[in-house]
């Protein structure tokens, strides 16, 4: 079934255009077989007479149906490769929505909760603006308690998509940022600019 939308290849233009081929072909040909000598019209004209005697020959089988059936094979052979090729159309979307059910069933990455999700779209967003994220500053952009905060982030750590950087010293703080697999969740999941 044709997707809403969707013309056939063959419209008026292309018939329209075909037509005036066929014309500026003709025109030419004459015009090159009176003016140049050039017999070109004259072969042609002759050479699709001898096919077309070749075609009412009575044989056994008659040419003209042998070469009807070679032409159908052909077409629908056409039709066949174009169908298969065709990166669009209803071949190519079944293979989108055979990808998403596939991609459903076997998650690449793991399921996350709805604040885990928020964390690693904060972190993402750290990330994505090369800013250090600590636990005071993810919990300003996060409207839930500091305790979930570190809760969701120790989740996250579990399933390796965080990881803790501590500093020592003074001022030391504890930092986090994505590992190599949550840089790949979050660029399949969110819009990064």
């Amino acid at each position: 079934m044709a997707a809403e939308g969707k013309r056939l290849p063959l419209t008026f233009k292309v018939m329209a255009c075909l037509a005036a081929g066929i014309l500026v072909a003709w025109v030419v040909t004459t015009l090159l077989d009176t003016y140049f000598n050039m017999p070109l019209l004259a072969d042609t004209k002759g050479w699709l007479l001898r096919a077309g005697d070749w075609l009412l020959l009575e044989t056994p089988m008659p040419n003209w149906s042998l070469m009807l059936i070679i032409a159908t094979l052909i077409g629908t052979l056409s039709v066949a490769i174009y169908y298969t090729r065709s990166p669009d159309g209803a071949g190519g979307e079944l293979h989108e929505i055979e990808r998403k059910v596939y991609k459903k069933n076997n998650p690449q990455f793991p399921q996350l909760t709805e604040n885990q999700t928020l964390l690693m779209e904060v972190l993402a967003y750290h990330a994505n603006y090369r800013k250090i994220a600590s636990l005071d500053s993810v919990c300003k952009l996060v409207s839930i308690s500091t305790l979930e905060v570190e809760v969701g982030l120790k989740q996250l750590e579990a399933k390796r998509l965080v990881k803790r950087s501590a500093t020592r010293g003074t001022f030391g703080a504890t930092t986090f940022s994505l590992t190599v697999a949550g840089k790949d969740y979050a660029l399949e999941r969110f819009e990064l600019t």
